[in-house]
């Protein structure tokens, strides 16, 4: 009897063992985010969350040791989707070099048209046929995220061809229920640091206020060769109104808060990335509307998280840092 009785104890005391065992790995897998079999898991509604995609943006490419690190990095993360942000080839007569070493994201790649990209007759038709490129600028969706990659380097002005092109989607875009978040990849930054300024001032004076009224969220840019992120800002109309301004930029910074977002956050994230592989710029002007301006080779990994609805973005160097990060949070959940 006593040896049944025991038996029956252990027996016991282990199943409770192992249930107590159980829940503790299920709590330090919710509470402190540990990554299993290789994918990442977040507490939300008290539901365990999988991030399943990746997005790639990255833009001034050249075709050198440095971009080949660039893109074996990419492969390592795996992405959905690469968007770049022009200048695939730089002071070359050919883009043979650009389309060989990338070969192996070539089909996960919607590229954006840059200066050094358009500059030649013959490397234009390489990238553009390369790339299967009906027109240098376009939309395309993947998720619940809508892109347009715009061409900073054909006419954009009111009445162009473009700009009704980007005008018409954008208002189709904003009233698709099963789009959450719109980005706009192209080359040259409308709010410039060091190159173009003027350019910038006129692709902000016609596409800041349409890019808001139509709810994009990130305007992701490159030309200036390295990192840089802005707070939301919205366009200062008096201060633009200044002639003599020559290409000075002075926008209404929305919010101060410098890592997480709500989609109610009124105002614009705008990023340049022209950090693939060409020659770093050294960051010469450092206005107070920027959250962050470093100079590392690297690229933003755009992580879609929560079913679509959270935007978790880390621009990860080339040697293996994390050296920015914010989050953009749907509101509506």
């Amino acid at each position: 009897m006593k040896r049944g009785y025991y038996l029956a104890y252990f027996v016991s005391l282990m199943i409770v063992l192992t249930v107590l065992t159980i829940t503790i790995i299920f709590l330090l897998l919710v509470n402190f985010q540990i990554p299993t079999f290789g994918l990442e898991y977040k507490q939300q509604n008290a539901t365990l969350i999988r991030t399943d995609h990746s997005i790639i943006a990255v833009g001034d490419w050249y075709c050198n040791e440095e971009t080949k690190k660039t893109i074996d990095n990419i492969l390592d993360k795996n992405p959905n989707l690469v968007i770049t942000t022009g200048d695939h080839v730089k002071d070359e007569k050919s883009a043979s070099c650009w389309i060989e070493m990338s070969e192996d994201i070539k089909d996960k790649m919607k590229i954006a048209i840059g200066n050094h990209d358009a500059e030649f007759t013959n490397i234009y038709k390489q990238i553009v046929n390369h790339h299967h490129l009906k027109t240098p600028y376009y939309s395309h969706d993947f998720e619940n995220v809508h892109f347009i990659s715009m061409s900073t380097e054909h006419p954009f002005e009111p009445g162009s061809k473009q700009n009704e092109f980007i005008k018409n989607d954008l208002k189709k875009a904003s009233k698709n229920s099963t789009i959450d978040w719109i980005i706009i990849h192209q080359h040259k930054s409308l709010y410039s640091t060091l190159q173009d300024k003027k350019d910038a001032k006129e692709l902000r004076d016609i596409y800041h206020n349409m890019f808001h009224k139509y709810g994009v969220d990130l305007v992701i840019s490159s030309h200036n060769q390295y990192y840089e992120r802005s707070y939301p800002i919205l366009y200062n109309e008096e201060f633009e109104k200044d002639t003599n301004k020559k290409g000075e930029s002075n926008p209404i910074i929305a919010t101060y808060e410098k890592n997480v977002y709500s989609s109610s956050t009124d105002g614009i994230i705008f990023l340049t990335v022209g950090t693939a592989g060409d020659k770093l710029d050294k960051i010469k002007e450092k206005p107070n509307f920027y959250v962050i301006q470093e100079s590392e080779f690297g690229f933003l990994d755009i992580k879609l998280e929560n079913n679509g609805k959270t935007l978790r973005c880390e621009f990860h160097t080339n040697d293996g840092k994390i050296l920015d990060h914010f989050k953009l949070n749907d509101n509506s959940i």
